[in-house]
């Protein structure tokens, strides 16, 4: 066991603050699931609370020399989990309204509210089929769909080839026009 585990907060925050990657590995470690514990209690969406909780710790790392922690790093990671908490809703809220404007937009056509009613259960139909996919490919899918990443993009967040993105890519999208067919 290293020293550095037995170090208070602070004296992690200040060598993180250094540039050590020992103490923010430390740091990682140690909050890891008190702060995915909260993100999922906030969302009950297990991908998007971890993906949240590695947006937080990658800031943590990134923001490093210039990190101003007021109190305790354990407030401050519990800060940055209700806000990152507070932006997957009201990214939810954005995503709804464009969708409303397009219903709208849409509604000059004929049977109007029976369309959204059909839309509305083929968003929710498609939602629980992507649900089902395995992990890693509904990571990938969701990152290439919900929040419009390249695959260049994917690939370096996840540390995978693009080759490896498009493949997941395209089993989510054969997976997901299959089922779509059948149902």
């Amino acid at each position: 066991m290293s020293l550095l585990n037995l170090y208070s907060d602070e004296r992690l925050l200040r060598l993180l603050q250094a540039g050590d990657e020992r103490a923010f590995k430390i740091i990682f470690d140690r909050y890891w699931d008190p702060v995915y514990t909260a993100c999922y209690r906030g969302t009950r969406a297990r991908e998007e609370s971890r993906e949240m909780t590695q947006d937080i710790f990658k800031s943590l790392w990134e923001r490093r020399e210039s990190l101003l922690v007021a109190g305790t790093l354990s407030d401050y990671l519990g800060k940055a989990a209700r806000y990152q908490t507070y932006n997957y809703y009201r990214n939810l809220k954005t995503e709804k309204r464009h969708l409303d404007c397009f219903f709208l937009d849409y509604c000059g056509e004929e049977n109007c509210t029976e369309n959204q009613v059909l839309y509305r259960q083929l968003e929710d139909r498609l939602g629980e089929l992507v649900d089902k996919l395995p992990c890693q490919c509904k990571r990938v899918f969701l990152m290439s769909r919900s929040e419009n990443l390249t695959h260049k993009e994917i690939s370096e967040r996840l540390n995978i080839s693009t080759s490896t993105v498009e493949y997941h890519i395209g089993n989510a999208l054969r997976y997901l026009a299959k089922e779509l067919q059948e149902s």
